[in-house]
């Protein structure tokens, strides 16, 4: 919660999960997070002087808190450009009507849902056939004239390339393109996702750089991925001493034979010399704990309140207890 707040130092904590703030000496927003850092069952209200503002729906399918409020923070920033670029509000009937004509043609090439305003201030492109969950925000400035306010594209792999755009057709083919490029990075998480025990993130988005999953019953494996560069992959051992020691070694050892003609998935089989990793049980989702898999030796649950799964034991090879990070924090 400390990080919370410190990351958005306007707001102030009124009550357990709750927040009021004003951002920017303009927006006053209320903000309530039951299962911080969850966004289930929030309740979020923005105002702007004493009028609420409606939200975006992509804003309530965020189940990030922390980037829930980031994406959130961005859209009023867009808002405020927007308001303050009247001219773009008193566009004639024939810049509109070229504008949706351009939209219609958009949605057609790409075949991708487009939802926009009866101003077209600000356009939705969702669904892209073949191009898995992603979504583009865009909003008008001025006339034809565009600049991205959300995305669904690790920010590392956009650099300054959406800034150097302004129209419709240019954001669409920039961010479709970085899109293609990314295919092996997302194709190589996809099947860690498919065919490994991830433990970390609880939720996994598109935004998610790494992978946190099962080697055995008390080590892990955490795996960062570069989208521009899908064989720099870092790796990082969990679990007791002894163990994560020898799986370094191997590794050390072996990374250099890495070939990047196959996937991750592959070469971490072939590093390690094992024929898979273990998967997700079938009741892996259930809050007691699958057979054999263990509960936290503290609260005694398989998943905490941020629905995260033990990982931590000791380094004695009589000891079978396993722990929540949270739980030996507290």
């Amino acid at each position: 919660m400390n990080d919370f707040l410190c990351q958005f130092p306007f707001l102030v904590l009124i009550e357990p999960y709750d927040f009021v703030g004003f951002y920017k000496k303009v927006y006053k927003l209320m903000l309530h997070f039951p299962n911080y850092p969850n966004t289930k069952n929030h309740r979020v209200t923005v105002f702007r002087g004493n009028i609420p503002i409606a939200l975006n729906a992509y804003q309530s399918s965020i189940e990030d808190a922390d980037s829930y409020v980031h994406n959130l923070l961005a859209t009023l920033e867009s808002a405020e450009v927007s308001t303050t670029s009247s001219s773009a509000k008193c566009d004639d009937s024939p810049v509109l009507a070229a504008l949706a004509l351009d939209v219609l043609s958009a949605q057609r090439e790409h075949d991708c849902k487009v939802a926009f305003d009866k101003h077209l201030m600000q356009l939705e492109f969702t669904n892209f056939s073949r191009k898995g969950n992603h979504t583009l925000t865009l909003n008008r400035t001025r006339g034809e004239l565009f600049k991205v306010c959300q995305h669904t594209i690790p920010e590392v792999a956009v650099s300054e390339a959406f800034t150097i755009q302004n129209t419709l057709h240019r954001h669409l083919q920039v961010f479709l393109d970085i899109l293609d490029h990314l295919e092996e990075y997302y194709n190589n998480l996809a099947t860690v996702d498919e065919l490994c025990y991830v433990i970390l993130p609880a939720t996994i988005d598109t935004k998610t750089m790494y992978r946190v999953f099962k080697y055995n019953r008390k080590v892990f494996l955490k795996v960062a991925l570069h989208p521009q560069q899908p064989s720099a992959v870092d790796i990082s051992f969990f679990g007791p001493t002894k163990q994560v020691a020898k799986l370094r070694e191997t590794y050390s050892k072996k990374k250099d034979d890495w070939n990047p003609e196959c996937s991750m998935y592959t070469n971490l089989l072939r590093i390690f010399n094992i024929i898979a990793f273990p998967m997700r049980p079938a009741a892996a989702n259930a809050t007691v704990s699958p057979d054999n898999e263990d509960s936290c030796g503290i609260c005694l649950s398989y998943r905490d309140a941020d629905q995260c799964l033990p990982i931590i034991s000791c380094d004695n090879d009589q000891c079978s207890l396993i722990f929540h990070i949270q739980c030996l924090k507290e």
